[in-house]
């Protein structure tokens, strides 16, 4: 299939023009919307419930971190405390705009996206049984005379028990103030990595409009996140003219002013409006508009229109909302060293919660003395959630595993999302085997890829190079032509995006694969890998799944040096919440990669360059091979050796050397390093008493240092010999031959250490 764009020569003296980006457009007010129609009275009084929740709970937050709150005295609050109290009409005039179905991101900064979020979800799904299965377990159906009311309240006691770390928080108390998701209402997580949920955001609506979801993604980021990597990989990403209906997703920029101390006008950038940026990403400047964030009419107006946008094919939107943070970054931040009084008041001058309600003693929708009332009945709500918090149960340290890994696949959805047959660009082929029923490695893996993406229309594969060229190893050469452009596609250069949105994705009901073209580039992604995949699912309370698989390669040996050979699958085995798997052959490779797409957890799939083109004996049909469950390659009763991937071959080769020597050599091979197959591996150890480790990667800290320990741990009885390791030396990959040569364990590298076990 050809590109769709030529790309030629034309060199015509020209200008490159943008669009303006409107600032401040809206000239309304609540008057108006209530005459137009597009804001109801009940809708307006929301409004003020809504902010009045958030400032009431955060106010008391405040209180509780200093010890001043009478209702629970001597309590101990611990956790981050960053409030955005001044904030309040962009949380609830941007989620007041979107619907109950659609999703939304967060920051730190998220208490009132989330009690937001939540409260427009009750809004939006008031069915008695909906209502009656949210309380369930939190509070009494019978003794709740109005069950949106219950509701409403176990809303907000939930969330304030995840702020107190508890069990009955909507994260069982993993996450706490600053990770609090709350899957059942679309609100997919906040963050505490700046700009960290951009590309998880950009990935979620990619896969609701893959999905026909229909929905629109939300994002909401702090100023100081316009400046991070991620903010400008994820514009692009969502931004794509391969996305034909564009990416359903609004960058709600909320611009306090300040990152922490950092102040965006006049110091931190050159710009004074950060929608700007939006002209830098697609022509029509993202739709980027700044609005009034003190005005929740104004900041509802926008976000109406930048959804409809969305949902019409005409995303991404970029908002930046103007707002102010009355207090510090944090309770430790008094913010004398860095803004003025003057400053402070002009901005509280033009409060919003005190805004909104005299909008509506205004336009006849509440008396002052209603206000007042409903203001003083959403504080008491606070009050009464703070004091069960506080009283709620703290979780079980028995059960500090619990969330971490799901044990659920894909395996049983039968013909539930397979692929129409329609859909297939041409007549899917297998791979022609040899006389032995031979493929190569790479082989197996486009042939695992094209038999899931047949079985499950929710796979997607994409990452650099990969649509028309199949990856830089020609590995997924050829789905392309099967599958077409929407789910074979080239990412951008944007590493931290491609596993980013692969989170997002996943967490949406995809089941993305993507490729990162060597482990070296892994650290571009370390954010997205290790705090955002990796956590997500157990950080917010074990209620996310995250389908997705990384592809990548490690290799050396082709003078590739110290950027394109490193062997760093010790990185990602630190990092809890990922499955790390190494295969050695065309057979484990196909078994564990479909078994890998079916996994509901996040899964770093590692290819070797020198495995792409071994040959090795693999069936057409379907078959998988389960995660966690090594192969005893060869068998022996003198010394074990455990070695993965590339290594594996290697040392099946000494071994062979060493049986003409009389030294019989068991090999294992773990196959998956998370989880890792100890009692085969101790099984062995314990046989021979003897253990050799074989790791391409440095000595120093490589996954073989785990695997020794857990041999000490576990075969201490049996082994007559300390745990040896053959590894790489601790330096950089080198690219000269003689180098290159003498950094790879060889094969005689691995000889002489068995024969020293053997030995001694």
């Amino acid at each position: 299939m050809p590109k769709n764009t030529d790309v030629l020569p034309l060199f015509e003296k020209s200008e490159i023009t943008f669009p303006p980006i409107p600032r401040f457009v809206y000239e309304g007010d609540l008057g108006v919307e209530l005459a137009a129609g597009r804001v109801s009275k009940a809708d307006a009084i929301n409004m003020l419930d809504a902010m009045q929740a958030i400032r009431s709970f955060e106010e008391t937050v405040a209180q509780m971190k200093n010890g001043r709150y009478k209702p629970v005295p001597g309590f101990k609050f611990i956790g981050a405390t960053h409030l955005s109290i001044g904030q309040e009409a962009s949380a609830v005039g941007a989620v007041s705009a979107i619907g109950p179905d659609d999703y939304i991101t967060s920051t730190h900064r998220g208490h009132g996206h989330s009690i937001a979020k939540g409260f427009y979800w009750l809004q939006g799904h008031q069915s008695e049984d909906e209502l009656r299965a949210f309380v369930e377990g939190y509070a009494d159906p019978a003794d709740c005379d109005n069950l949106y009311e219950c509701a409403l309240q176990v809303h907000l006691n939930r969330t304030m028990a995840e702020l107190m770390g508890k069990e009955e928080g909507y994260c069982h108390g993993r996450g706490g103030g600053m990770h609090i998701a709350d899957f059942h209402a679309g609100h997919l997580g906040a963050n505490a990595i700046v700009g960290g949920s951009y590309a998880i955001a950009a990935g979620a609506a990619m896969g609701a409009d893959m999905l026909d979801l229909g929905r629109v993604v939300l994002c909401f980021v702090g100023d100081g996140a316009t400046n991070n990597g991620i903010a400008h990989e994820a514009y692009n990403w969502a931004a794509q003219d391969q996305f034909e209906r564009g990416i359903p997703v609004i960058f709600l920029i909320e611009n306090n002013q300040y990152g922490m101390t950092g102040q965006q006008v006049g110091e931190v950038t050159g710009i004074t409006d950060l929608a700007q940026r939006g002209a830098g990403y697609n022509e029509v400047n993202m739709h980027a508009e700044v609005l009034n964030g003190m005005d929740a009419v104004a900041v509802h107006d926008a976000v109406s229109r930048a959804a409809q946008l969305c949902r019409s094919g005409k995303g991404p939107v970029l908002l930046e909302s103007k707002t102010y943070r009355y207090m510090g970054h944090s309770l430790s931040d008094d913010c004398t060293a860095y803004r003025s009084e003057t400053e402070e008041a002009a901005w509280e001058a033009i409060d919003p919660i005190d805004h909104i309600k005299r909008a509506l003693v205004q336009h006849d929708v509440l008396s002052d003395e209603e206000v007042v009332q409903r203001c003083r009945a959403m504080s008491k709500r606070i009050e009464d959630a703070t004091v069960w918090a506080v009283g709620a149960t703290d979780p079980d340290a028995s059960e500090i595993y619990r969330g971490l890994f799901t044990d659920t696949t894909s395996d049983d959805i039968g013909d539930e999302w397979a692929t129409p047959a329609d859909e297939l660009l041409v007549e899917p082929s297998y791979t022609r085997r040899d006389r032995q029923g031979r493929i190569l490695y790479r082989h197996a893996v486009a042939e695992a890829i094209m038999q899931e993406m047949i079985r499950d229309r929710r796979v997607v594969l994409y990452g650099e190079d990969l649509a028309d060229y199949g990856g830089a190893f020609g590995a997924t050469r050829g789905l392309m032509d099967v599958f077409g452009r929407k789910r074979v596609f080239n990412a951008p250069i944007s590493e931290a995006a491609i596993v980013g949105t692969a989170a997002g994705a996943s967490m949406v009901g995809m089941r993305p694969i993507a490729e990162i073209m060597y482990i070296d580039f892994i650290f571009m992604t370390m954010d997205q890998t290790g705090n955002q995949l990796a956590k997500n699912r157990y950080m917010f309370g074990g209620k996310a799944k995250l389908p997705a698989v990384i592809r990548t390669t490690i290799g050396g040996g082709k003078g590739y040096a110290g950027q394109h050979s490193q062997s760093l699958e010790a990185i990602v085995t630190q990092v809890p919440g990922l499955k790390v798997v190494a295969p050695a052959t065309p057979y484990d490779c196909k078994g564990l990669l479909k078994a890998s797409i079916r996994d509901d957890n996040p899964i770093i799939f590692i290819e070797h360059q020198h495995c792409y083109t071994d040959k090795g004996e693999v069936p057409e049909g379907d078959y998988t091979i389960p995660l966690g469950v090594a192969n005893v390659a060869r068998e022996g009763t003198d010394v074990t050796v455990v070695a993965y991937s590339y290594m594996l071959l290697r040392a099946l080769e000494a071994a062979e050397a060493l049986a003409e020597e009389g030294i019989s050599v068991e090999v294992v091979d773990p196959r998956t390093l998370i989880p890792l197959d100890e009692e085969t591996i101790s099984a062995s150890v314990n046989k021979t008493g003897r253990a050799l480790i074989v790791q391409q990667a440095p000595y120093t800290g490589c996954f073989g240092e785990h695997i020794a320990h857990r041999i000490v741990d576990c075969c201490w009885d049996a082994l007559e010999a300390p745990v040896r390791i053959v590894a790489a030396h601790d330096v950089p990959p080198p690219m000269a031959a003689p180098l290159e040569d003498e950094n790879i364990p060889s094969v005689e590298k691995i000889a002489a250490g068995v024969r020293e076990l053997a030995q001694s």
